[in-house]
């Protein structure tokens, strides 16, 4: 019969061996292996040799409690969820796996992975339990450094978006919203009110001055829209003839007039599921103002020449550099139509109103047509900018965008400086003709005079300007016209 490989001749040699094996086992272990009873300190019958390198006692000194019980090893906070954890299992007849933290010697702290069963109990005997522990601290070290770390890049990720928000935020409100360039306080309130109406299907009615930039504001308005992925069509009311403005809005059939050759599409149709801006409004003639009613409130029309009824889903902007409340007292403009659009009015304040853009409107525009122009120059002398700050600028951002293109072409070196190109203010001593402000501030305090005082209301003097009442006050504060005590 052929002997196991740990067989001697002598039945008592090979037991000897088989213990000496077990001891070099054990004694080699990289953990502990243990036989405890089944007691309140699971008392220590037999400890292997590697609990000294892991509690730092020696196995004498835990075997039968002689110096420390295991179970006060166990940190405090872990020894009742453990107990349960062994307990369950013991009743189920079944292994347990347990993590844990004990306390060495030397108090530091160590994480053990223990693995344990019961064994069943001879008659007579007290119940015991039989496993192994091994040091898994390095790897809860990398564990717990690792969550550390993912707490850490929540937190920045956290703190990013935070930031991103905020950005995001001041970007939209400085330098967003396509070609608009700002910082002034003025200007934020116009780029809160565009965030705001921005992603609504609202008729938004702009008004400001030649040059201030509404065209720019009504295509921010549309590519922060749900229409965005739609088209902006435009239609200019004050740049195309009364007898042809029908059929570029609503388009004609062929043979509809003289010279109709072919079928043409409008410029609603175009703007079907998109925006429609309708710019310089004030100029719609106003045979064409009842039609433009109609479709706006039912959301349909003809087109020349046709008796096809036609629907279109369009959201309405509309822009003025007319006062259009004083053009519907004059009946010049339908009043039903003016409070259809104007269901929600962003202002554009002049350039005058908002000089603190100066600078950056100027760097920007050399840039722009440095680059297109193929010239190196790159900066401004401070004399210039004095210069375009002191400047009333009558024709706004579009005026200061021609001068700065012309100072591009004419200046030479790689640095804007003053010359012929720069806009030359009146200078009232030497003209005898006195400033556009001068002129205002006798104008204004004329009709204040004339209305004794009264701003608004009917016999108001912004009635008398043909002007709304928060201009005049705005202009009163800005040219320092107080009523007198």
């Amino acid at each position: 019969m052929e002997k196991n490989h740990y067989d001697t001749d002598s039945p008592g040699e090979g037991i000897r061996d088989r213990v000496r094996m077990l001891d070099t086992l054990l004694g080699n272990l990289p953990g502990i292996a243990y036989r405890c009873l089944n007691d309140e300190n699971w008392t220590m019958l037999f400890v292997s040799e590697g609990c000294y390198s892991l509690t730092g006692y020696q196995a004498s000194e835990i075997v039968k409690n002689k110096t420390v019980s295991f179970n006060d090893l166990i940190h405090p906070e872990d020894r009742e969820r453990i107990q349960e954890v062994i307990r369950k299992a013991l009743l189920a007849d079944t292994h347990f796996e347990v993590v844990y933290r004990i306390l060495r010697a030397d108090k530091q702290e160590c994480w053990f992975w223990e693995r344990g069963i019961k064994i069943p109990a001879r008659e007579g005997d007290c119940e015991v339990i039989e496993g192994f522990i091994t040091d898994i601290t390095p790897m809860k070290k990398a564990e717990q450094e690792l969550v550390e770390k993912e707490k850490a890049l929540k937190k920045l990720k956290d703190q990013l978006e935070e930031e991103t928000v905020y950005l995001r935020e001041e970007i939209k409100l400085q330098s967003n919203f396509e070609e608009i360039i700002s910082k002034s306080e003025v200007f934020r309130t116009v780029l809160k009110n565009i965030e705001k109406v921005a992603g609504t299907d609202t008729t938004v009615m702009i008004t400001g001055e030649t040059g201030t930039g509404k065209e720019l504001i009504a295509r921010a308005i549309h590519n922060n829209s749900l229409r965005s992925n739609r088209s902006l069509v435009t239609v200019n009311c004050a740049a195309l003839p009364s007898e042809i403005i029908e059929s570029e809005l609503f388009g004609h059939v062929k043979g509809a007039f003289t010279g109709a050759y072919i079928h043409k599409t409008g410029r609603f149709e175009l703007a079907h599921q998109g925006t429609l801006f309708l710019d310089e409004i004030g100029d719609l003639p106003l045979e064409l103002q009842t039609k433009l009613l109609r479709v706006i409130q039912e959301g349909e029309f003809q087109r020349l020449g046709d008796s096809t009824t036609r629907k279109v889903d369009v959201r309405i902007l509309a822009a003025t550099n007319r006062n259009l409340e004083a053009a519907v007292e004059k009946g010049a403009f339908r009043q039903d139509l003016y409070y259809r659009l104007n269901v929600f009015p962003i202002h554009v304040p002049p350039l005058r109103e908002r000089k603190e853009d100066i600078p950056l409107l100027t760097r920007y525009f050399l840039r722009k047509y440095a680059a297109k122009t193929g010239r190196s120059i790159r900066e401004v002398s401070q004399k210039v900018m004095d210069r375009l700050l002191e400047y009333e600028w009558p024709g706004n951002i579009r005026e200061l965008e021609n001068i700065i293109e012309r100072a591009v072409v004419v200046c030479e070196g790689n640095k804007l400086t003053t010359g012929s190109w720069m806009p030359q203010p009146f200078n009232a001593a030497e003209s005898g003709i006195p400033t556009l402000k001068e002129n205002e501030r006798a104008l204004i305090l004329r009709a204040l005079e004339k209305t004794n005082w009264k701003v608004s209301g009917e016999n108001g003097a912004a009635r008398l300007l043909d002007i709304k009442r928060t201009t005049l006050e705005a202009r009163m504060q800005k040219l320092g016209i107080y009523r007198p005590k």
